[in-house]
């Protein structure tokens, strides 16, 4: 069952022991709803990085090598590119990621697609662009694509829906700490607004162990990718 902006703050107000509203305007508390629930999702994402995934297109442009990314990129999750893509024997290729522009051993303006220098193309990330090793030769419509997790957007309609994994769970983390920033507020209840914190930082935390195995088909086990860490005696 999903749950809305108006369910956070009906359970805020229970919180507050404030239903019909007179310290705390409905305006003011969903600031500090969204403050939260932003937090709550960040959290999710550090552990379930796939939970929210979006793709985008970037058409490339001949000789040309950092494109703007898409404003709402939280995080980047992978990229590929064609480098002909008008040709249908060619096809996506993987780009691996740099640390940073120090990382690419060979110059940055590298415009052989033949390079042995590199196996895959690589991309970089300065601000708000990605640039690309080898450079783009062609122009290409949707010829780069990225999976990425966007930013989260505030909760504004009485209506709007959480987006968090089981949501029925988890919710009232937002409305905790929401409730804490209330209280806070003018130091009505400075120490019960501790309390709230404390939980809200615990609820984080269990709800983050939860969430990491969620692919729980099988046991947790180790596999050894050295190939020469062998005992004698094995194959």
């Amino acid at each position: 069952m999903s749950k809305t902006l108006n369910n956070c703050l009906v359970r805020v107000r229970r919180v507050l022991d404030e239903a019909t509203a007179a310290n705390w305007q409905n305006s003011d508390l969903t600031v500090l709803v969204n403050e939260r629930y932003h937090r709550v999702h960040t959290a999710v994402c550090t552990v379930f990085e796939d939970y929210k995934i979006s793709t985008s297109f970037i058409s490339t442009v001949a000789n040309q090598q950092e494109y703007t990314l898409p404003t709402d990129l939280f995080k980047l999750r992978r990229v590929e590119i064609n480098y002909d893509i008008t040709n249908s024997n060619s096809v996506f290729q993987r780009a691996a990621s740099v640390a940073n522009i120090d990382a690419v051993a060979t110059r940055l303006a590298e415009t052989n697609i033949s390079s042995n220098i590199v196996r895959n193309p690589v991309y970089y990330n300065l601000g708000t662009s990605i640039g690309f090793l080898p450079i783009p030769d062609k122009a290409g419509t949707s010829a780069i694509k990225l999976w990425y997790i966007p930013l989260l957007t505030d909760l504004v309609n009485t209506t709007d829906t959480l987006d968090l994994p089981y949501v029925d769970r988890y919710y009232n983390i937002v409305c905790t700490g929401a409730a804490a920033d209330a209280l806070r507020f003018g130091q009505v209840e400075s120490l019960e607004a501790d309390k709230l914190d404390q939980k809200f930082i615990a609820d984080i935390l269990l709800m983050q162990e939860e969430l990491e195995d969620r692919i729980a088909e099988n046991s947790k086990f180790v596999i050894n990718t050295d190939p020469i860490s062998f005992e004698s005696g094995g194959y």
